[in-house]
């Protein structure tokens, strides 16, 4: 199977979550001979199991924090690999006064973990991962994933000054954006179209292909197409919005199905 990246949902916040308008499986790549899943939430088992992607076969899982539409499933799926890895911002995997882990002990016993902070590095066989900051509201960090193909994930958060510099070079950028043209981010919360457009111009060697996902009620009612073409055409970067089940193709960066599996 040639590498690619597949979304078992692009739905993002509670809302969105409850009301599954949007599914919120999280994001497979199959990336040089690993098989992971980036952000498992609701519904990630069973829309992976309906299109026959057979998550006993996958290595291992990536959390960028521990909010349940980023992490639910990430327990279930483990259950089912064999030696798993496991790269989580730290307070996922560590108890600490605030926060209760989201992966069991039973599963990280079983599992190869590394319990990451921005700026961390670490090695997946053939892969490099750098971990970068994420500016919100919980414990939360954003992933560059780099094989033959580079794909960058800002994960949640709003854009800080020097963001750019954790993306530069990569030939994919995923962006959770949450709040649509015109409407203003709350500090510390989700993304906008705007923070993503000063993102983008900022980064010296741009991406060859921009996803947003994640999608809020707001960014739904706004036309999510719509918000890609805003994007789009601020940054002069190919962008589009990333539809349940969608299928792109990473050595050609190209979408090869929209909504459907394999």
């Amino acid at each position: 199977m040639d590498d690619r990246i597949l979304f078992l949902g692009t739905g993002g916040g509670r809302h969105v979550m409850l009301a599954q308008v949007r599914k919120t499986g999280g994001i497979f790549v199959e990336l040089d001979g690993k098989k992971f899943i980036i952000d498992p939430g609701p519904g990630s088992l069973v829309n992976a199991r309906n299109i026959k992607l057979n998550p006993e076969s996958w290595h291992g899982i990536f959390l960028s924090h521990l909010h349940p539409d980023n992490s639910s499933d990430g327990d279930v799926l483990l259950d089912g690999m064999k030696e798993p890895f496991i790269v989580a911002e730290a307070h996922c995997v560590k108890p600490s006064k605030e926060y209760y882990p989201v992966v069991s002990k039973y599963q990280q016993a079983k599992s190869k973990v590394y319990a990451v902070n921005q700026g961390d590095t670490c090695k997946l066989d053939n892969l490099e991962i750098r971990i970068t900051k994420a500016d919100h509201y919980a414990p939360c960090v954003g992933f560059v994933i780099k094989g033959s193909r580079a794909i960058g994930y800002a994960a949640d958060g709003t854009y800080y000054k020097g963001q750019e510099k954790n993306f530069d070079g990569c030939d994919l950028l995923i962006l959770n954006v949450l709040v649509p043209e015109g409407k203003k981010s709350e500090p510390h919360r989700h993304m906008s179209v705007e923070q993503a457009i000063t993102l983008l111009k900022k980064i010296k060697n741009k991406p060859r292909l921009v996803v947003i996902q994640h999608f809020s009620f707001w960014m739904l009612d706004a036309d999510v197409k719509k918000q890609a073409k805003i994007i789009e055409k601020a940054t002069g970067i190919n962008t589009i919005a990333a539809e349940d089940f969608m299928r792109l193709d990473l050595d050609a960066l190209t979408v090869v199905r929209k909504s459907s599996g394999l």
